[in-house]
C-alpha cells in the first residue's frame, strides 16, 4: 500500500502487526539510550529505535514509540524524560516523512536528513532544557552546557549552543545506524510494511 508523502493515518499504522514493532523499538531506544548515559558518551543515540520504527510503518508509529519509551524512562529513571516527549514526536514525525521521500536509500542522503534532524531536535529540545531545567537534565552533553556557560553564555544560549554541537552528530549517527539495518531487512519483508518499503 503507497502513501502520500506527509499522509497520517493511525488505523493503518497502528495495528496487531505493527504493535510489537512499536514496543521493540521503544525497547531499543531504552537500551542504547541508556547505555550511552551509562557510559556518559556526549551523545543519546536514544532515537534509534523512534527512526527505525518511523521508517518501517510511518511517522504516527514512530512517535508513538518515542513518547512510550521517554514515559517509560520518566517512570522508572528519570522524570525529565517525560518533558522531552514533544521532542520525540518531532523525531517521529520527521523520520517517517523523510523515509517517504527516500533519505535512507543513499548512505549520503541518509547523513544529510541525520544532520537536518539534529538541528530540529535541537530547536525543539533547547527551550525544554534550559526553562525546565536550568540546562542540566543529567546527561552525557551537560559538560557541553556547563562549558559554555563557564565561558560567559546564558542558560538558553549554552543549551542551544550545546544542542548545535551534539544534536546533527547524534542524529546522523543514529540515522546511519538505521539506513544499516534497513539495508540488511530482505526486500519481501520491507514490502510487507506500510512505511518505507512503500513509500
Amino acid at each position: 500500500m503507497r502513501h502520500t508523502i506527509f499522509e497520517i493515518n493511525f488505523e493503518k499504522e497502528i495495528t496487531s502487526s505493527t504493535i510489537p514493532l512499536i514496543a521493540f523499538g521503544a525497547a531499543l531506544n531504552i537500551v542504547v539510550g541508556q547505555t550511552a548515559q551509562l557510559i556518559k558518551l556526549p551523545l543519546y543515540l536514544d532515537s534509534v529505535g523512534t527512526i527505525l520504527i518511523a521508517c518501517l510503518v510511518g511517522p504516527v508509529a514512530g512517535m508513538i514509540t518515542g513518547a512510550f519509551a521517554n514515559l517509560t524512562l520518566g517512570f522508572f529513571f528519570n522524570y525529565a524524560f517525560i518533558f522531552f516527549i514533544p521532542v520525540t514526536l518531532v523525531i517521529g514525525l520527521y523520520s517517517g516523512i523523510v523515509a517517504r521521500l527516500g533519505a535512507f536509500k543513499k548512505w549520503y542522503t541518509t547523513l544529510l536528513a541525520g544532520v537536518v534532524q539534529g538541528l530540529l531536535a535541537a530547536l525543539t529540545s533547547a527551550p525544554i532544557a534550559a526553562f525546565m531545567f536550568g540546562g542540566v537534565t543529567m546527561g552525557g552533553t551537560d559538560f557541553l552546557v556547563l562549558y559554555f556557560r563557564a565561558i560567559g553564555k546564558s542558560v538558553v544560549e549554552s543549551v542551544f549552543l550545546q544542542g548545535l554541537a551534539a544534536d546533527p552528530v547524534d542524529k546522523s549517527l543514529s540515522f546511519l545506524v538505521v539506513y544499516i539495518l534497513l539495508s540488511r531487512i530482505p526486500r519481501p519483508i520491507l514490502l510487507r510494511l506500510p512505511g518505507y518499503g512503500n513509500a
